[in-house]
């Protein structure tokens, strides 16, 4: 994209621009989702695929393993990283070719040494989905060529890149733009096909996607300061329009979002009446903080309901719970804490009622 493209994607304004048919945009920080769209619609999703046959492959075998090339593999169509059949690859140098650019050919090589055979493989990675919580996911190649079987959704691929990103190995494959490897003693340079990873210095992957049924797919991480963001973009019809949105969404969530201490102005002093204490009245302070990510404009609107136990009667323990304290954004109730009380009220003793 020019210099002015980019620009536009910056600029544009109001969540009806995305056109994507599945859009979301994730705080991993805060786990909390800023923008969705069809979120749980299973769709094709292309090469992004790779993700999770990456993660089976790393968590399932040794990265310095040599792995010889089949036939089934070197005739694989779509992107590839030319593999010849009889070619010695080491594993790791696989799994450049298949996350850096999308070697449709590195990925039935991976599936073939690790499973033992493509299916046995794709049967590893749908049992891995589930594990981690993607139960809208099916995968029937390691590659995401189209098929009427093979689906996941924008957020079970959120979920899968979030985990892929905490396995350091392949978080730094990811992030890389370019690098070299070998091909049966032969070096070749591979590329990325993530062309966010050239417009933010802060962006460190995840994966792109294309096939003539799930169309323009792209997952992204930035970072900035504490806050990590995935986005996920799937069904575009260009790679301009994946990568326009993909922008606004990294935008939106940076500058839409703030964090924010929501207790900063609720109010923390009280005065609660014990029964059968020394002093019938007593007044309670008391310290809450906590920072979550809220609408920057909301910042001003967040409302308090305190709930104050009524009929207390003495003697009260230290940090004993005498109420709550709800936080809401208009009618969305955004967090609880209880409140306790920070020191102890003892009972009024036999000489107490007699000096009275």
């Amino acid at each position: 994209l020019t210099d002015e493209e980019i620009a536009e994607g910056t600029n544009m304004s109001g969540s009806n621009i995305i056109r994507a048919k599945s859009a979301l945009a994730y705080d991993i920080t805060y786990n909390k989702i800023l923008y969705s769209k069809n979120i749980e619609e299973k769709l094709p999703n292309a090469s992004t695929t790779k993700i999770l046959t990456a993660i089976v492959a790393y968590e399932n075998s040794n990265m310095d393993d040599i792995v010889l090339i089949s036939q089934n593999a070197a005739r694989v169509g779509g992107s590839t990283i030319n593999l010849k059949s009889g070619d010695q690859v080491e594993l790791g140098d696989l799994m450049k070719g298949l996350l850096i650019c999308s070697g449709n050919d590195a990925a039935v090589a991976i599936a073939e040494h690790v499973g033992g055979s493509v299916e046995n493989f794709c049967d590893m990675m749908n049992n891995k989905a589930i594990e981690l919580g993607a139960k809208n996911t099916h995968f029937v190649t390691p590659h995401g060529l189209d098929n009427d079987e093979h689906y996941t959704t924008a957020s079970d691929l959120a979920i899968l890149s979030s985990y892929l990103l905490k396995i350091p190995y392949l978080a730094d494959i990811v992030d890389m733009r370019n690098t070299t490897i070998k091909i049966d003693g032969q070096t070749k340079e591979v590329r990325t096909t993530n062309e966010i990873l050239g417009i933010y210095s802060n962006a460190h992957g995840v994966k792109t996607g294309f096939t003539g049924k799930a169309g323009r797919c792209l997952i992204t991480e930035v970072s900035s300061g504490d806050r990590d963001i995935i986005t996920v973009v799937l069904g575009c019809d260009t790679k301009k329009q994946r990568t326009l949105e993909t922008i606004w969404l990294i935008n939106y969530s940076f500058r839409e979002f703030e964090e924010t201490d929501i207790y900063e102005n609720a109010r923390n002093r009280f005065e609660i009446t014990v029964d059968k204490s020394t002093n019938i009245t007593n007044e309670v302070e008391f310290s809450l903080k906590k920072i979550e990510l809220i609408p920057k404009e909301s910042k001003e609107n967040i409302k308090y309901i305190y709930d104050i136990k009524k009929n207390l009667v003495a003697p009260v323990k230290k940090n004993e719970i005498i109420g709550k304290i709800y936080a809401f954004i208009e009618e969305d109730l955004i967090d609880m804490e209880e409140i306790k009380i920070p020191y102890e009220i003892k009972r009024k003793s036999v000489l107490d009622y007699l000096n009275k």
